[in-house]
């Protein structure tokens, strides 16, 4: 099972040794809520009907990738292959021809971006347009590797002779703007723009960790320069931090089990209000309420997932400043990607 599905199913080994770890995440939404201001400026699409959140979400993870200098990655990679093949099954193997070349064109252009440096991300604003486009089209590829080819994904609308023009010119026009406006919020130095003064070497995209094949291979968004960061694209930061997005933040943390990337600060980005929300990595394991250390922790964990050791008894009673009750309710499913 994926990191998502394991925190979706609340008797999962790894929720269970979530709740009984680290129990208190309505510390970390408390923590976080008082960093930000009342009413945060917030970057919301401007969509006559309901946006395509999910999408959006993905894109802006895509953005921000290519601006760090890795836009490609194994999900968009895999998600190319298998599309072509689902949309044969599916609809005729001329179609799957046409999406395949249209996938691997897609790769191309956005294996060719630059890197962004010096604290600029932003682009002119033809360029801009169409790379927010291109990063949006990859969305569609991304779903077919994390879900499979569902009926309303836009790749299947394509028929046999269509390019890669014909699957941007889908992208809703809402987009662009949206997209741009993450992307000015998030070269600032507050938020990530420090993030392009760092040697691209350092930046990592999508890593994986020791641990990552204990859960289907999760890989996380970005870890710089000892900072692991997860991309959120809530539109309501006021009703962000439900338990899965926490524990899936911890999660990454624990699953370095061999400390390969020195990780000693876990960050949320919030990229429609541009804010980089830090914690170091031991006062967030404190505020979650944990009673062991952090290689205690990964030590556990990797002991429960590869099923060398049982989970506590659930009925030993917490520790007493602990509590398992969130300040809020789950977050909205606009602004969930299920990710991992």
């Amino acid at each position: 099972m994926s990191l998502t599905s394991e925190l979706n199913d609340p008797n999962s080994p790894l929720s269970r040794f979530m709740a009984r770890e680290l129990p208190a995440t309505s510390r970390i939404t408390g923590s976080l809520r008082s960093r930000l201001p009342l009413r945060p400026f917030t970057v919301t699409p401007r969509a006559a009907g309901r946006p395509d959140y999910r999408s959006l979400g993905r894109a802006i993870d895509r953005r921000l990738r290519v601006a760090f200098g890795s836009p490609l990655d194994s999900v968009l990679l895999e998600g190319v292959l298998y599309a072509g093949i689902d949309v044969a099954n599916m609809a005729s193997r001329a179609a799957g021809q046409a999406v395949h070349g249209i996938g691997q064109a897609l790769l191309s252009e956005l294996k060719g971006q630059p890197a962004a440096r010096g604290g600029s991300m932003t682009r002119s604003r033809p360029d801009e347009e169409r790379l927010s486009r291109l990063c949006f089209a990859a969305s569609h590829f991304e779903e077919v590797k994390r879900a499979g080819l569902r009926p309303g994904n836009p790749l299947l609308h394509l028929g046999p002779g269509a390019v890669l023009d014909d699957l941007l010119g889908q992208v809703p026009d809402y987009v662009t703007d949206d997209i741009a406006g993450q992307v000015e919020l998030a070269e600032a130095d507050h938020a990530l723009g420090w993030v392009t003064r760092q040697p691209v070497d350092r930046r990592l995209c999508a890593p994986v960790f020791s641990g990552s094949n204990d859960v289907d291979g999760a890989d996380a968004d970005f870890i710089v320069d000892g900072h692991l960061i997860d991309c959120k694209a809530t539109t309501r930061p006021d009703r962000f931090g439900s338990k899965k997005e926490v524990y899936q933040l911890a999660g990454y943390l624990l699953l370095d089990y061999e400390d390969e990337y020195r990780l000693d600060k876990v960050c949320f980005y919030l990229s429609r209000q541009g804010r980089l929300v830090t914690w170091p990595a031991q006062e967030f394991l404190g505020l979650l309420g944990a009673r062991r250390t952090l290689p205690q922790l990964r030590s556990a964990l990797r002991q429960v997932l590869r099923g060398a050791a049982s989970l506590p008894d659930p009925r030993e009673p917490l520790p007493p400043t602990a509590t398992q009750e969130s300040l809020f309710g789950e977050a909205e499913e606009e602004d969930e990607d299920d990710t991992d």
